[in-house]
Parts: C-alpha cells; sequence; structure tokens
C-alpha cells in the first residue's frame, strides 16, 4: 500500500510534464491519454527529444520543393525517427524490417517496417507498414510540377524560359537532377517512409512538419519497470535473475565462487624450479592440506588417445591457459601456487610440473 501511494506523485508529475509541454506547443507523441492500471513497479517517465531543422545535419529532409519560408515543409529521415523511436521506447523487428521487393527492377523499391511498443503489462504491441517507390510515377510527376513551373514568368510579367527550348531544357535539367538524387536514396528513402508510417499509427506522428514546429522538441511518456530495490526480497529475487543469466551464458562455473562463498581453495605444496627447468632441494613446508599431493605419483603410460597425450601435445602456452581453465573449474588455487614458486603464470613452469599438475587436476573431484 505504501509503495502504491509513492507512485501517486510519480503519475502527477509525468501529467504536469505533460500539460507543461502543451503549454510549450511541443510535439506530443501520446500513444493514449491516460495512464491507468499502473502496478507499484511501473513508474510514468518523460522524455524529449529535439530535432536539427539544418538538412546538414541529416535529421530532417524536404517535403516538397516549395520556396524557403514559414509554409515549407519537412520529413523526418531515418535517424531523426530513429531518434524519435528511441524516446519512445519503440521495438523495431530486426527480421521483419526489411526490404520486399526482389530488386530486379532500378526503377522500383519497397520495404517494410515492422515496430511496436511496449505496454504497462509487459506486452509488446507492434503495428506493420510497407512503403514503395516507383521511379517512373515520379519522373511524370516531377515533369509535370516543373512545366508548370517553366511557364512562371517575373515581376514584369516576361516569362524566366521565352522559348519552348528554354523550356525544355529547364524541365529535363531539374527532373533529371531530382530523379537522380531519389534514385540514389530509393532505400533510404522507402525505409524511413515505412518507419514514419508505423511511428505515425504509434504514436500519432505527422508526414511533415514546418521549421518553426521542429524548433519545439518531440515529447513522450513512456513506462519503465522500476521495483523498490529498499525491500530485501525484491534485492534478492533481482540478484537470482542475474546469476541464472550469467549461468546460461557462461555455465554454471562462472558463479561457483558466488555460490559458494565460503568454499576454501585447496593447494598444494609448490616447488621452485631453476633456470634450467630442473627441481632444486625443495625445502622444508607444512603438511600439506587433504586430498593434495604437491609431488603426484607417477601415472602409467597412457593410450595414445587419451587427454593426457593431447596435453603433451600442446605447447607451453596452450598448456599454461588448460591448467589455469581446470584450476578455475575444480576450485584449486592455482595462482597461490604459481606465487609460492614465483612464476606469473602456468606456462612458465617446467614441462614436467605442467604435467604433473595437470595428472592431480584430472583426478581431483570438482
Amino acid at each position: 500500500m505504501e509503495t502504491a501511494t509513492a507512485m501517486v506523485p510519480a503519475k502527477s508529475e509525468a501529467f504536469s510534464e505533460i500539460e507543461k509541454a502543451k503549454a510549450e506547443g511541443c510535439n506530443l507523441l501520446l500513444p493514449s491519454q491516460d495512464i491507468v492500471g499502473l502496478s507499484e513497479f511501473h513508474k510514468p517517465v518523460v522524455e524529449r527529444v529535439l530535432l536539427s531543422t539544418n538538412p546538414a545535419d541529416g535529421d530532417v529532409y524536404e517535403h516538397d520543393n516549395a520556396k524557403e519560408g514559414p509554409a515549407k515543409k519537412w520529413r523526418p529521415t531515418k535517424q531523426g525517427l530513429m531518434k524519435l523511436s528511441v524516446c519512445a521506447g519503440v521495438i523495431w523487428s530486426v527480421t521483419e524490417s526489411r526490404r520486399i521487393d526482389n530488386g530486379a527492377d532500378r526503377n522500383y523499391c519497397a520495404y517494410r517496417a515492422v515496430g511496436g511498443l511496449r505496454k504497462a503489462d509487459g506486452q509488446p504491441v507492434f503495428f506493420s507498414a510497407d512503403y514503395d517507390i516507383d521511379l517512373e510515377v515520379i519522373e511524370e510527376e516531377l515533369r509535370e510540377q516543373y512545366e508548370k513551373k517553366a511557364l512562371a514568368k517575373d515581376k514584369e510579367g516576361k516569362p524566366f524560359h521565352p522559348t519552348k527550348e528554354k523550356q525544355k531544357e529547364y524541365v529535363d535539367y531539374c527532373v533529371k537532377r531530382d530523379l537522380l538524387q531519389k534514385r540514389k536514396n530509393k532505400l533510404k528513402l522507402c525505409e524511413a517512409g515505412a518507419m514514419n508510417r508505423v511511428l505515425r499509427s504509434l504514436l500519432g506522428i505527422k508526414q511533415a512538419y514546418t521549421a518553426q514546429e521542429l524548433k519545439k522538441p518531440f515529447v513522450m511518456v513512456r513506462i519503465v519497470f522500476r521495483p523498490d530495490f529498499s525491500d530485501k526480497e525484491v534485492r534478492q529475487q533481482f540478484i537470482n535473475a542475474q546469476i541464472k543469466a550469467m549461468t546460461g551464458v557462461y555455465g554454471p562455473d562462472a558463479i561457483s565462487q558466488t555460490l559458494n562463498p565460503e568454499a576454501e581453495p585447496i593447494d598444494v605444496t609448490p616447488i621452485n624450479d631453476d633456470d634450467n627447468g630442473k627441481d632444486p632441494t625443495p625445502t622444508p613446508e607444512p603438511e600439506p592440506v587433504a586430498d593434495v599431493a604437491p609431488d603426484p605419483e607417477p601415472v602409467a603410460e597412457q593410450d595414445p588417445n587419451n587427454a593426457d597425450l593431447d596435453f603433451e601435445n600442446m605447447d607451453a602456452a596452450d598448456q599454461g591457459a588448460t591448467l589455469e581453465r581446470m584450476a578455475k573449474r575444480k576450485n584449486w588455487d592455482i595462482e597461490g601456487y604459481l606465487n609460492r614458486s614465483k612464476k606469473s603464470a602456468a606456462k612458465d613452469l617446467s614441462a614436467e610440473k605442467r604435467k604433473e599438475i595437470f595428472k592431480f587436476l584430472c583426478k581431483k573431484e570438482g
């Protein structure tokens, strides 16, 4: 009950932010107007993102060929749409969002975008939208558009292009210029168009914005999972979940020390190696810990197909790495042994000593 009561100020704070954004004329990305039914583990969060009105920054591109001014509109690019989707917490399907035509026709391109939002109960809701570009149709539209512009006149009533040859030259140049740009970026345009349609369905994003509208930030309220970590039981459940995640990725040995914090490493009495790789006369040492043989007994000759032969065929570096992995897996303190032997790594031990430790670790129970 206390937790639920604590969530009321958080919801009130979110609604206050929404009202403030409305008063400022911000672009609200609200899939729903009411936030009800939240559990004590969820909290509404208000986020803001601002798109650059400079096309050179890559957030927007021209919606049409209108002259610069208050009425000129701009469309969000893929980069701008990704900023908005991150702000809103949109989940994009990396497998279903893809080009859907076969690419055989250089004048045609189609793209499908699939994205969704995660509801307060954790369930994602996805929307799908397709967008295509036919450059032959676009060429006809551009030609018709520039043919009308070619007949334009100046303030004195004189035509900018007095002859039909000049008009045709102007139209051909503009159509070729615009068509080349669209052909070069047809996949990006299709991708951005499909994503724009998905986001418009999810968040109510408009197709195009004026520069004045883009100067205002986009505001989104989304729901985040935020449990009360001051509760000991919640903390323990969170730790257990992290341990399970580590086990799934790295295996149970990765957290053996965490699961057995009181387990003490089993050690063997170290024997220093001289510069020639021969064992000098050992100095008296305390009795070794139980279940450890400081000088493992020689083992009978192994079958050529067993692990001993594979180990002997390794070079010093691979043998050292193998010993360190086995020691960690079987909970044996190899670092302490190396420190007492004045060696920095297992590969620095003599070949005979590496072999003895390997046989000892093979026999040792993990």
